[in-house]
This record gives structure tokens, C-alpha cells and sequence, in this order.
């Protein structure tokens, strides 16, 4: 499936944009097709978009991603889902005894399948999509840290708010 299959009930100038602004950050440069579609498939994964869970799984496919990274993907979307979730709390409370070690166990983020950089970019996409500030400012240094640039983390972040309007998008169009 191509972007044009995935967005042919697009038929509004807002969903033309929206399936523009998703083309020019999934494709972009500062990142490979691999590290683009695992991203994106974490991001999916995080929205709950079926029809954009099985793009980015076929397209993570096709960029020759392994299952274990095609599963790391998915992994990534869970365990952010606790992690920013968690530390949102600790952020709103802003009380010193909640300040301590969060007890998760994520062995997943320990020796990522998929590279460092490339698990880091699908966390720091689903942090974005999820809102949590200071897992978005930890995983946006672990993605320059590991040989991303500023112009990746800002396509990332690009992409991940992309795909957060998509999934409303897909949704209003499923309930036509």
C-alpha cells in the first residue's frame, strides 16, 4: 500500500493537507525509510490507527525491518504508554516524594533490536504524541547523543503530531 492507497477517502482540503504534511515527514531525509517506518509504526501503534498501523507495518517490511524490530516498534508504543503516563504524574504532583526511581521494568529500551538511535526516535515520537515533556527532553538528547540531528528530532516530532490528527482523521472517515 502507497500513501495515495492509504489516503484515497481523503476527498477535504483539511485531509489533503493532513496527507501531505504525513508524506513530506515519512519521507523525509534526515532519516532512513527503515527508521521512518518504525517510527511511524510505534506512533500508529500509540493512536490505536488500524489503517495506519498496517502502512507503516508494510512499509517497515519493505524497508527490510525485521520482525524483533517490527515487534520493538510495537514495544516501543507500550512501554512509553507507562512511561509518560508515569512521569506526567510526577510532573503535575511536583512533590519531592514522588521523586524517586519509578520501579518500571522496560528491559526493552536496554539493548534495542532495532539500534539506539532508532528505538529512541519511536520513544521520542510517542512521548510527543503523548505529552510528556520531560520524556520528549530525555529522548530528544538520547536521539542526538546517538547520531541524530536537530532536523531529525524535528521531523520526528513532525511525523508523530502528523499521525496523532491522522488517526481523528481515519476515525471520522470510519464512522461515515
Amino acid at each position: 500500500m502507497n500513501t495515495d492507497q492509504l489516503f484515497e477517502k481523503f476527498d477535504r482540503q483539511t485531509l489533503t493537507d493532513m496527507k501531505l504534511n504525513f508524506k513530506k515527514f515519512f519521507e523525509s531525509e534526515s532519516y532512513s525509510r527503515k527508521e521512518s517506518a518504525l517510527t511511524a509504526l510505534a506512533c500508529a501503534e500509540a493512536v490505536r490507527c488500524p489503517e495506519l498501523i498496517a502502512f507503516a507495518e508494510k512499509a517497515a517490511k519493505e524497508s527490510e525491518a525485521s520482525d524483533e524490530e517490527i515487534s520493538e516498534a510495537r514495544d516501543a508504543a507500550i512501554v512509553m504508554g507507562v512511561a509518560n503516563n508515569y512521569y506526567r504524574f510526577r510532573h503535575f504532583v511536583k512533590k519531592d516524594d514522588y521523586q524517586k526511581p519509578a520501579g518500571f521494568r522496560m528491559s526493552v529500551m536496554a539493548k534495542p533490536v532495532m539500534g539506539k538511535k532508532a528505538f529512541e526516535m519511536a520513544a521520542l515520537a510517542v512521548s510527543v504524541i503523548n505529552g510528556c515533556e520531560v520524556c520528549v527532553e530525555g529522548h530528544e538528547k538520547s536521539v542526538i547523543e546517538h547520531g541524530g540531528s536537530v532536523e531529525t528530532v524535528h521531523d520526528v516530532a513532525r511525523l508523530a503530531s502528523c499521525i496523532n490528527g491522522l488517526a481523528i482523521a481515519f476515525e471520522q472517515i470510519r464512522r461515515r
